[in-house]
């Protein structure tokens, strides 16, 4: 008979229970914002490119099928946090730009997710912080 190792020794176990954890507290983070997890990292990737991206780009850091990024980018448009510009190298294409009023909104929701995940991260102290990020950034790479 083969020995079980227990659950709490899957990685793939402790990250999905440690993205729920997160999640949640983002999703609570974020609701007096009116944000999602999903309209946040749209809006944080627009302010992150100040020459603006396309849809399909935003698809592809976020791991969306395209489709889904629409309804989200109509939405933050509305809102005014963001708009659509002519892709200046290919007419055919608008890219995603975030406004002032989106700059301060995703400031905001910064502020709001780093106290959330601050609690539930405080165990692993800064420097277990910065190497679980980087691991992280590793594998999604």
């Amino acid at each position: 008979m083969t020995d079980i190792a227990p659950l709490s020794d899957d990685i793939g176990f402790l990250l999905s229970r440690v993205g729920a954890t997160m999640s949640s507290a983002a999703k609570s983070a974020l609701a007096p914002l009116d944000l999602r997890v999903r309209s946040y990292s749209v809006l944080a990737l627009a302010c992150e490119h100040s020459g603006g991206l396309g849809q399909r780009q935003i698809a592809d850091e976020l791991g969306l099928d395209p489709s889904q990024i629409v309804a989200l980018v109509d939405d933050l448009e509305t809102r005014e946090l963001i708009t659509r510009r002519v892709d200046p190298d290919d007419r055919r294409n608008k890219r995603i730009h975030a406004t002032e009023a989106g700059r301060g909104v995703c400031v905001d929701a910064q502020l709001a997710l780093a106290s959330a995940h601050a609690d539930i991260l405080e165990l692993l102290g800064p420097q277990g912080v910065r190497d679980l990020r980087q691991a992280l950034q590793a594998l999604v790479r």
